[in-house]
Parts: C-alpha cells; structure tokens; sequence
C-alpha cells in the first residue's frame, strides 16, 4: 500500500451526496496512510444562480475566498483527509469548440489551478506527490503536469458519450488527451479497458467494491417469509430495459418492486408510475440503504445491453451481495466474475423465471456464499491494487 505520499485528487464529483462514490471511497482507504487533497468539482456561475439539485448548496463564503476553501475530515480508519471547495468557474460545455471555448476553459483551469497550487502549499504537499485525476478530462488535460507532480493518473469509471449529455460535446475530444499525456489510465471494467487501452501508454483495470460493514447490515441469515419484495437501488435512467420490467411487473403481480435511487429519466418514471405493484422511494443516503436491502426477497440489474453499458461495473452486485440477495441481471458488460452466483440473462421471460425461482430456493448456505464474495470486493482490496499500480508505473519510469 502507498504510505506517506501525496495524493492530489482532483474529481468529477463533489465529495458528499446522496450516492457512494468509487473515487471518494478509494480516497477514504488511502488517506489512512497518505496526504489526501480531495478536490471537488467546480460549480459554475450558472449553478450558483439557479442551484443544482442533488449538491450541496454553495457556500459564497468559501466561493469568494471569505473563509477557507478547505475542511478536514476524519476517516474511519483514522486518518485525515483535505476537501477543497474551488471557484466558481464559466459555464463552458454549451459552446462549440473555437476560440471562446478555449480561451474560457483556460481561464477556468487556471482559477481552479491558482487555489490548487496554494492549498498544496498551505498543507506541504507539493513534494513527491501523485495527481489522480478521476473522471474530469477538462480538467485533467488542461492542469496534468502542472503541480510539479511525480505521477498522473487518469481514472475513467464510465463512459462519456451518451452517459453524461453535460459532457458530450467535448468530453471524448478531452479525454483522448488527458489519457495520452497521463502515465497511466485506471478502468473500473473490461469493456472500459478495451475502449480506452490504445488511446493511453497503460491501461489497468481496478473493479469497483463495496462497503461490506455499511451493506451487510441488510443482511439476513434466513430468506424472508413475507411478501415477495424485489429491489432495485440506483438510477433511474435510460440504461434500465423497460420491456424487461414490464414483463415482471405484470408476471408477478403477487410481489412488490422497490426503486431507490435518483430518478434521471422523466420517461422512465411515467412507466414506472403506471404499476400499482410499484413502489419509488427516490434517493437515499448510503447509511439508509441496508434497512431497505433487509427487506428484499431479491436484486435486479436489468440494463439494457449497448455500447454505454458495455463499459459498467455496478456497484450494486456487491451491494445485493453483501446483504446475502439472490441477484437477477441482464448480460449487459462486465460480470463475468460473478458466473454462477448471480443469474445472467437477456430474455424477459427467462429473467421473470429467474426472480420466481431465485427467490424461491433461496437458502441460509446460499446468503453465507454470496456475503463471502462480497467480503472478497471491498474498497481497501480496491486502494491496495490502485497502490500497486502506481508504484509499478513509478518503477517502471
């Protein structure tokens, strides 16, 4: 595991929110033995002015350097980590590509640049220090080198085009040159692996995990004897195949369909609403999620099987396993680990006959093998491969 080095994360995401996040977990696991610098993603001016829905709200006194832009939390494991709230920056993904884009993500990489470069100071971290930057091309291309750093590390946990509409109309183009200038591109699954692979000098693959301790406190020794529950937690989108849960929601009229998660597509939500076996929950907090998995009889993934998906390792397997779940999913990416744990199928009627016979032999020996896996995929297995990654690109240099 690396110890004592500086780790300068600079993230797509913000640090809290109302899902777990890979990056933010893996910080948590280093910062135990490292300096942790957690960057989070600028807003915008146009955030600050109508608000953004599932962040926190802005702080105009961090944001206009009133007070320091920096906190400081405890981890579990007892160690430290920093949380850097930038500037405000211009919206600029609405542009086409030319000379105002440009010359206004410049400016945007230098405000952010600017408060980065002091915070390292401020905190001694400038010395020996890794960027791992996580799923921010803009970003990453425009500021990778620029802290005087040993290592540069690119982490791609999903796809670009079509996944994120904000990032479309230059993501791909960015991301093809923070990978060719990073010495190292970290993918969190095959198919991500063998899109990416050519476009970087290394390419390594470091699956997501689970949080065992927080999700096996839905775990239950015995199936429940009630009423059949199926669950789902994550977002509601375009990447669910509707056809598919139709065909469940009207094949086992007798069980309940628990959604959690943040609701990302209106239309999606229209076909759920329809189903009077159909309960929406909407988004929950981490802690709150395993009272919800207790209560299940089952878990499914029904993704629909495209390009998008290709590239997906859902946090959720783990999740479902780690609280003993039978785990129905579509064929749609990189699942192939769990072969013979969890049933894999396309075909709707298959997958209908999978939940009604996945839920009805379902055992007390069966729960115990699924939480072992579980306890075999968690977030310090995942910071120890990432540590090994990076100090084998730093040997090998």
């Amino acid at each position: 595991m690396l110890n004592n080095r500086n780790i300068l994360c600079i993230s797509g995401t913000e640090w809290n929110g109302n899902y777990i996040k890979a990056v933010v977990e893996l910080m948590k696991v280093l910062a135990d033995t490292n300096n942790v610098l957690f960057v989070e993603n600028a807003y915008t001016y146009k955030d600050a002015l109508k608000g953004v829905s599932d962040k926190d709200a802005i702080d105009f006194k961090k944001v206009f350097g009133l007070k320091s832009r920096i906190r400081t939390l405890q981890t579990d494991g007892g160690g430290t980590v920093h949380i850097l709230f930038p500037p405000l920056v211009f919206p600029v993904n609405f542009l086409p590509a030319g000379g105002l884009y440009n010359t206004l993500l410049k400016f945007n990489a230098w405000l952010l640049r600017r408060v980065v470069q002091k915070a390292l100071k401020k905190l001694n971290m400038q010395h020996n220090l890794i960027n791992f930057t996580s799923f921010n091309p803009a970003m990453g291309l425009m500021n990778g080198h620029a802290f005087g750093e040993k290592t540069l590390i690119y982490h791609c946990y999903d796809e670009i085009k079509g996944a994120h509409s904000w990032l479309s109309r230059h993501g791909l183009r960015l991301e093809a040159g923070v990978m060719k200038i990073a010495d190292a591109v970290i993918v969190t699954s095959q198919g991500l692996y063998e899109s990416k692979n050519a476009l970087c000098k290394q390419c390594f693959i470091v699956k997501n995990a689970v949080k065992v301790d927080l999700f096996k406190k839905g775990f239950n020794r015995l199936p429940n004897p009630g009423k059949k529950v199926v669950g789902y937690i994550g977002t509601i989108d375009d990447r669910s195949d509707y056809n598919i849960l139709q065909h469940l929601f009207t094949g086992m009229p007798d069980a309940e369909f628990v959604f959690v998660g943040r609701i990302l597509s209106d239309k999606g939500l229209a076909i759920l609403k329809k189903y009077p076996n159909v309960k929406i929950e909407g988004p929950k907090m981490p802690d709150q999620l395993p009272a919800y998995l207790q209560s299940f009889s089952a878990g499914i993934i029904p993704f629909v099987k495209d390009d998008l998906t290709r590239g997906i390792y859902p946090m959720k397997i783990n999740e479902y396993l780690a609280a003993g779940l039978p785990v129905v999913s579509t064929a749609f990416g990189d699942i192939a680990d769990f072969t013979g744990l969890i049933k894999i199928t396309d075909d709707k009627e298959t997958f209908l006959q999978y939940v009604r016979s996945e839920i009805a032999e379902d055992s007390a020996e069966k729960r115990r093998e699924r939480l072992k896996t579980a306890e075999n995929n968690t977030w310090d297995k995942r910071a120890e491969e990432i540590s090994n990654v990076i100090e084998q690109v730093e040997a090998g240099r």
